[in-house]
């Protein structure tokens, strides 16, 4: 037996038999390099606890899928059989799945897919089915890679399997609000974990299955975890700070990638990211190089690029260094018309300046989604965007279910009240200059 201390699950046990397979993917290159890519990329620059890597998240979302699994099979009702019998074929599949679903993750990683137009996900895909260890890993112990990428892509032939790692209440996003509220010590994102599984159930709502709780002794412990989901986006997710250098990480790559599209020889590039960067969406091809960039190296690269001839990237890459961060403008409302008209008129014909310090932010463009409390856009309907699920559901003692915004009065509130976040940023000089002091 195999013990990992975690400061959220307190001793996780893989045993060295039957999760063999697991303890072989964590060994891998591939899934070693998660210990080089942080969980909440720049949130240390806001808390600076925030230092904990997706390595340990994805081994306590494995954790967390042993204990949903073995929940739901012990539930006694004839009508979940089929789900029951389902979970016992898939187990080492969808266990592998929760260990793999952010392998493909880079440094910075949605900065980094804002730039090379290509989603982290598409990595992991490449990452499992690709010449890779983790593929060899799988192949190894008799376990089809594409059936893991199927479980993580949502198109798996057991719903119930895809559940579990894929909606509204899923061992995912169990795992990452409690590690990122204690690891940022914002403690209103915690909520009660034990009893939470214990009301864990599964059902079908309109002839779909969900994952779900029980009506009766599952209200509160919902209602928890939506408040949690719902202080964790507000406070952490899209705290001004962080979205401030995340979205100056942003501006980096897009300026790096402008200068190594138009002038040869003049941006200094380490050959795994350049070879990233110029792979025009064949992952395949870049594969190796992607598997080499961490966020070290990300880091590096502003080392390098804070005396480049480039004023533009330059001063950005310094500015992350000093944690000289862009600041909020004071605004009247979303659409101040005055404004605007005072910040593009002080840009005058300085476009270019204007394309890469002035920028508008909303929730909805962060890199952190989450359909249930967050404001929708159309840009949010992208087929392969959508939750697995909608509806956190309520079973009662026949297998109805209900959904929660319907029987809470406080959830009912939030869905109807989304969170909208919407900001302005411009260099705190900037604002001085042009609002005063």
């Amino acid at each position: 037996m195999k013990a990992i201390r975690d400061p959220v699950h307190n001793i996780i046990h893989f045993d060295k038999d039957e999760d063999a397979v697991l303890l072989d993917l964590m060994d891998t290159r591939e899934f070693q390099r998660l210990r080089h890519i942080k969980q909440l990329g720049l949130s240390s620059f806001t808390y600076p606890g925030a230092e904990h890597t997706r390595f340990a998240h994805s081994i306590g979302v494995t954790h967390l899928m042993k204990r949903f699994i073995d929940k739901i099979r012990s539930l006694k009702e004839e009508r979940l059989n089929n789900y029951i019998d389902e979970l016992a074929d898939y187990r080492k599949q969808l266990l592998a799945a929760a260990l793999l679903h952010d392998v493909g993750h880079g440094p910075f990683s949605h900065a980094l897919e804002n730039t090379t137009g290509i989603k982290h996900e598409r990595w992991t895909v490449e990452i499992i089915n690709g010449d890779t260890e983790v593929n060899g890993v799988l192949r190894k112990h008799g376990i089809d890679p594409v059936e893991i990428t199927d479980i993580i892509q949502r198109t798996h032939r057991s719903k119930a399997v895809v559940k579990l790692l894929s909606s509204q209440l899923d061992a995912d996003r169990v795992d990452y609000l409690l590690r990122d509220s204690r690891m940022t010590g914002a403690g209103y994102g915690s909520f009660d974990l034990e009893w939470l599984i214990n009301v864990l159930r599964i059902g079908e709502h309109y002839g779909v299955v969900e994952v779900g709780l029980d009506l009766n002794k599952g209200l509160s412990i919902a209602e928890d975890f939506v408040m949690a989901r719902y202080y964790m986006y507000k406070n952490v997710y899209f705290h001004k700070t962080t979205r401030s250098a995340e979205l100056i990480v942003d501006r980096v790559f897009k300026r790096a990638m402008e200068l190594f599209h138009t002038q040869d020889d003049y941006l200094e590039l380490p050959e795994d990211l350049s070879a990233v960067l110029g792979c025009n969406g064949q992952t395949d091809k870049a594969l190796g190089s992607y598997l080499n960039l961490t966020d070290h190296t990300a880091w590096h690269c502003f080392y390098l690029w804070r005396n480049h001839p480039d004023e533009i990237l330059s001063d950005l890459c310094n500015r992350m260094l000093k944690r000289d961060i862009f600041k909020v403008v004071p605004t009247k409302g979303r659409y101040d018309s005055d404004t605007w008209k005072r910040i593009i008129n002080w840009f005058g014909d300085r476009e270019l300046h204007q394309k890469y310090y002035l920028v508008e932010d909303d929730a909805t463009s962060s890199s952190y989604k989450d359909t249930y409390i967050l404001q929708k856009h159309q840009s949010d309907e992208k087929e392969d965007e959508r939750e697995a699920s909608e509806f956190i559901l309520l079973f009662d003692e026949k297998g109805n279910g209900k959904e929660l915004s319907k029987e809470s009065n406080v959830i009912n509130t939030i869905r109807n009240n989304p969170i909208s976040i919407h900001r302005v940023y411009l260099p705190k000089e900037y604002i001085v200059s042009i609002f005063g002091g």
